[in-house]
């Protein structure tokens, strides 16, 4: 196994989705320097955390929430959570409590806000002298580091098959770690493909109508479509056609006839207008309305709404193909238990995420702006219904998404895979070759990081 702490982090950081650099990009010979990384990066410098007073407890007004059941009353004790939501986020959280304490009145809660870039190391020293909180939210990227460690528990057994069977997959897999599940996703983001509807009035039902379309809207000034192949933005299609990027030991799967899919695939999209790896003037031009279609980040709705306004922007369902569909790939914030609490009388912390993910709190999520992680038919199923018509297509889409691997190994992939695409894209190397050496790089430097990095207890 390899300790994740001794990994950067590559593409995997929120940080990184849908901020594109134009500077030089990373290619085969990156994977010399990241071995060198890898093998001698230490874990981040934990951060004393001073204690906050408790959080008060809000107080809903009688419409708004249920009546108290009598027999639920006797449970009793206080929540711990620890986050990073921002003001725009906080009320999601804020109404959650609302609604679990008319439900359990004697329940209190004390909440936390620590900026992310600080969350999980104040945990993690937390953790080390038992003063974690019951609940930690934040990225499902830290999920696998701290299950690892012991301080984040499996769930799966708490979980039941409703509940599960109600959130997007492709959200959940993030949770999914070693026959473990480490955490629940509680919202969602990932690569959509975006369309400005005054260029292109109606969504492609096939790949095939995609490049139709956009070959009948480029005129003059206007581009049909500018598509990312870049991997952060592709790797995801793979997927779509039925690949895998990886096996269960997080070694290189992609080398056969879905590879050779997908690369061909990736080729195809300059029938569609000009591409993009990794760049920013494909998300430039579409600001200025001159491009139809791009594929960027959910992150960024909020700056194209601003740009075209919010009628002339739509975010499609992935077009299908002849042997599966288009895909991007879907990242997640989870919200984690403490294993501490796990046999706390009357599991006040499990029901608390019980609670986050009811309908009425994931609809609250997307009043927020953030992306319900539930489906959206199991919202509507239970008459919750979202008023903001981006979020709910975005939800679409990302149903239709692949899960972005969070385990350890996924740190060599991008720099390595982003140079296979290269050698295909602008040196005309045969996708059968790219694949094979990027197997071969990939695979030598998992098996060398995993005979010599030292497993976390």
């Amino acid at each position: 196994m390899i300790n994740r702490s001794n990994l950067p982090q590559v593409f995997a950081d929120k940080s990184m989705v849908g901020m594109k650099r134009t500077s030089a990009r990373l290619n085969f010979l990156t994977v010399i320097l990241l071995s060198s990384l890898l093998l001698s990066a230490c874990r981040a410098t934990t951060l004393p955390i001073d204690q906050a007073p408790p959080f008060p407890a809000p107080n809903p007004t009688a419409a708004e929430i249920p009546s108290p059941a009598p027999t639920e009353s006797l449970i009793q004790g206080t929540v711990r959570i620890w986050h990073s939501w921002d003001e725009k986020r906080l009320p999601a959280l804020l109404k959650a409590i609302a609604q679990y304490q008319a439900l359990y009145p004697a329940v209190q809660f004390d909440v936390l806000y620590i900026p992310l870039l600080d969350l999980k190391a104040s945990y993690e020293a937390a953790s080390l002298d038992g003063r974690a909180p019951s609940i930690l939210i934040g990225p499902a990227e830290w999920g696998p580091d701290l299950f690892d460690l012991g301080w984040v528990a499996d769930v799966s057994a708490l979980s039941s098959a409703e509940l599960v069977d109600q959130l997007n997959p492709a959200a959940l897999g993030a949770a999914r770690y070693r026959d473990a599940v480490v955490g629940l996703p509680i919202s969602q983001e990932g690569v959509v493909l975006y369309r400005n509807q005054s260029i292109i009035p109606l969504a492609p039902a096939t790949f095939e109508e995609l490049i139709s379309f956009a070959q009948q809207a480029s005129a003059g000034e206007i581009i049909g479509a500018y598509l990312d192949r870049s991997f952060y933005y592709s790797g995801g299609h793979l997927s779509g056609v039925g690949g895998n990027l990886m096996d269960a030991e997080g070694y290189p799967a992609f080398n056969d006839q879905f590879g050779i899919t997908w690369l061909t695939l990736l080729q195809n999209f300059e029938a569609a207008g000009p591409v993009e790896f990794f760049g920013d003037n494909d998300l430039q031009l579409f600001k200025e309305n001159r491009v139809g279609w791009i594929i960027e980040s959910t992150r960024l709705r909020g700056d194209l709404i601003a740009a075209l306004g919010n009628s002339n922007l739509a975010i499609d369902p992935w077009p299908i193909l002849d042997n599966g569909a288009l895909s991007g790939y879907v990242q997640a914030d989870n919200i984690y238990l403490n294993p501490q609490s796990m046999d706390e009388p009357g599991q006040i912390s499990w029901k608390f995420i019980e609670q986050m993910l009811t309908p009425e709190a994931q609809g609250a999520m997307a009043e927020t702006g953030s992306v319900p992680a539930m489906s959206a038919d199991a919202l509507k199923s239970s008459q919750i219904f979202i008023e903001d018509r981006l979020i709910e297509e975005a939800m679409e889409a990302l149903s239709g998404g692949s899960t972005y691997p969070v385990v350890p190994e996924m740190a060599v992939y991008p720099p390595v895979m982003d140079g296979a695409l290269q050698s295909v894209f602008n040196e005309e190397v045969p996708a059968n070759q790219a694949l094979q050496t990027a197997e071969e790089t990939i695979t030598s430097v998992l098996s060398s990081l995993k005979s010599t990095v030292t497993p976390s207890p």
